[in-house]
Formats: structure tokens, sequence, C-alpha cells
């Protein structure tokens, strides 16, 4: 039961206060983050710890197989005109979050400040994205908006979800194009679903820490496997190179079964 996960947890590590799973799919760990950025921001708590894990196993394997959705060749392509379908991976990540004031009482020294996060459903599909990324766009633009930059004139990276699928590429193309129309172009986005495949829950939190690692590094992740551009992913994937860069904020997002989307922005102190 997945809510006895979070109970198990704060049991073994002695964490106190409200404990909450989520298990909206592919956007469960983000969606966590989100709302312990919500509680922080409220003052109804100082602390969040934010996590998720998947680890691969028959049952959900044999699912996407069925469904015809996993690559074909083995390899993930995201954004590429011959990709095929998505992989699977194992992988967990946890984020502490608190408030500016806790962290300057305690003299910790932030990685890096959440500035903005949006979520938006467009309940287009049980499996497939909005074609042209609506629900995506419209959850950027409430992240943007909260940051202070609706334009993304300060965004120097985007972490996509990019799968790999015929589906998903292209609408979140569209989609980000909708969210930046006048800077889309100019701003550079990959996949790391192309290294670490898809972590499904834990996609939004372990994508999270690489866009934090980003920022901190100055250096943008690849979209690894990239062969051939497509006509309809025209944007910048930082195609098979990682590419050295001064960021101030990047934005991570992802989208899940449902229609359900989610965005964070961070920024480097």
């Amino acid at each position: 039961v997945p809510a006895q996960l979070a109970e198990l947890l704060a049991a073994r590590l002695g964490l106190t206060g409200p404990r909450l799973a989520f298990t909206n799919a592919c956007v469960a760990s983000a969606a966590a983050i989100i709302h312990g950025c919500r509680l922080i921001s409220s003052g109804r708590t100082d602390v969040a710890v934010c996590g998720g894990g998947y680890l691969v196993e028959e049952e959900t394997f044999g699912k996407f197989d069925s469904g015809r959705a996993l690559s074909q060749d083995g390899m993930v392509r995201p954004f590429s005109a011959d990709r095929s379908g998505l992989l699977l991976g194992d992988g967990v990540a946890v984020v502490v979050l608190e408030s500016a004031e806790h962290s300057r009482r305690r003299g910790a020294r932030p990685l890096a400040s959440v500035v903005g996060w949006g979520t938006a459903t467009d309940a287009h599909h049980i499996a497939q994205p909005h074609p042209e990324g609506a629900g995506l766009a419209r959850a950027a633009r409430q992240a943007m908006r909260l940051a202070g930059d609706p334009d993304g004139a300060d965004l120097g990276y985007v972490n996509a979800h990019g799968t790999g699928t015929k589906y998903n590429d292209g609408a979140e193309t569209r989609g980000l194009r909708a969210a930046f129309p006048d800077r889309a172009e100019s701003i550079p986005v990959s996949s790391t679903k192309s290294t670490t495949g898809h972590l499904l829950e834990a996609a939004g939190v372990v994508e999270f820490v690489i866009t934090l690692l980003a920022l901190t590094d100055g250096v943008l992740p690849p979209t690894a496997g990239f062969t051939a551009p497509d006509p309809q992913c025209d944007l910048d994937y930082v195609p098979n190179r990682p590419r050295k860069a001064d960021l101030r904020r990047a934005l991570t997002v992802n989208a899940a079964f449902g229609g359900a989307n989610t965005a964070l922005v961070l920024e480097r102190p």
C-alpha cells in the first residue's frame, strides 16, 4: 500500500508531522515536491522531505510491453526521427526542502531555490498527451509566472519529460513553444531519460536533482542517442554531448497518464 511506505520511512528516519504518498503516476514525486513547496510557502511547515523511487518489475514491464510503448531496438532516442519508444529504469532520489528563514537560522548553504511551480491537467486521453501539449504549457506558464519571469527571459535550460515515444516528444515540443513563444528556439532542452530510462513515479524527483546539478555544475546534460532531426521536434535538444553553460534558472517538466503535468523552476543561489 503506497501510503504505508511514507509511514514506514517516517518512522525509521524519525520524521514528524504529516505524511503523504502521491500515486499520480509519472508526476508523483514532482507533485510531492510541489506539495512540499506549498506547505513551506504558506507557513504550515519549515521543512519537507520529498522523494520517490521505482524499481523495474514484471507487472509494469508487461503492461508497457503490451501497450507497445517500449523501444523496439533497446535504445531510447528522445526527439529523434527514428525514436521507437521508451525503456524503464531503476532509480531513487530524495530532496530536503526548507524555508529561507529556517536555512539561515541553522547556517545552511542552500544548493538552489525553488522559485516557481505549476500543475495542470488536460484530461485529453488516458495514456496519450494532448497533441499540442496544452497541459504541459499551462503548468510551465504557471511556474514561470510564480517565478516572476512569465516570458522566460532568465531561463537557461529545460529538462524535458522526453520519453522517446512518438506521441510525447512532438506534443512536448509544441507545448514548450506555446509556453515560450518568443524564446523556445533559444532555450536548450534535453531529455535525461535517454540515459536513466523512464523512472515512472521517481522521474520527477530524479530529474529535479539532475536539473539542480546542471545549475550548480554549469553543465547541460545531453539527449543521448540522438540521431536524425524530426520536423515535429525542432528545438535545441543538446544532442549527444554535454554542454557548458552559465545558468541562473532552469525548468524541469513532467507529464503522466491521465493528462497530469507538473513544472518546477530552480534558481542558482
